[in-house]
């Protein structure tokens, strides 16, 4: 006997059931990424890390804003908060009528003129690398005391020239690193040579933030002991050029 072919009222039944199993998912995924979101939010609003705040804005708005004609949905951490700009369509985003600013290639000639009495006395020294360029203070009873953190002095002029250097180049990061021999070291203050290279890179930093006025938003400061030397420390002479303080001027250009 030939199957009788469903139509009418129960094919009616049919179409409806499937439409609501589809209008379900829907509504879970929904629900699902609402309860993701107040995730987030309470995360947010409970942390204390000032760190991962400024992360977490940051994805937000690499996901959310600007967008060209339109406001931006996030504030720029330089606009004040809750206060949104307008982007005209065809107007650069930054750097006036003629787009955005290039930075000023670091001119090496001129930072070596700068600081040519230092190289002189041996006091400095200045080399190109891939990531920038590179001003050696040796710490050696020049910068510091032989295992002393407090910048000397007579080594305030050395620091002072630098400052110049870095002042005309306001665009460029600075990382300030903190190097030391291997010979061990242990006082009642300082008790190691990962403490001491660290102490003496933001001492320098904490010298041209405070004194010399330098922008403390473009420093940041390492100690990396006598983990990475220039020279083998097989002699004293090798030595006392791996006591130094690296002030890295990145490149950028």
């Amino acid at each position: 006997m030939p199957k009788r072919k469903k139509g009418g009222h129960e094919a009616g039944l049919e179409l409806e059931s499937g439409g609501m199993m589809r209008w379900l998912l829907t509504y879970a995924d929904l629900i699902t990424l609402l309860l993701a979101t107040f995730v987030i939010l309470y995360a947010l609003a409970s942390t204390k890390s000032t760190v991962v705040l400024q992360e977490m804005m940051a994805q937000f708005r690499a996901v959310f804003g600007p967008i060209p004609g339109n406001t931006t949905i996030l504030p720029s951490q330089s606009s004040n908060p809750g206060e949104h700009y307008k982007i005209i369509p065809g107007e650069p985003e930054e750097g006036g009528p003629s787009g955005p600013v290039k930075p000023k290639p670091t001119d090496y000639g001129a930072i070596k003129s700068i600081i040519r009495k230092e190289l002189g006395a041996n006091k400095v020294t200045i080399r190109k690398e891939a990531r920038g360029l590179v001003i050696s203070l040796l710490t050696d009873k020049v910068l510091f005391d032989l295992g002393d953190t407090r910048i000397k002095p007579e080594m305030r002029e050395v620091l002072d020239d630098i400052s110049k250097i870095l002042k005309q180049h306001p665009d460029k990061q600075i990382v300030v690193e903190g190097h030391t021999d291997d010979l061990a070291i242990k006082t009642t203050k300082i008790p190691g040579n990962w403490e001491l290279s660290a102490l003496r890179a933001t001492a320098v930093v904490k010298y041209l933030v405070t004194e010399k006025g330098l922008d403390p938003s473009r420093f940041s400061a390492s100690g990396y002991g006598e983990y990475q030397p220039l020279v083998p420390n097989i002699s004293e002479a090798n030595r006392r050029i791996n006591r130094r303080v690296d002030i890295v001027i990145m490149k950028l250009d």
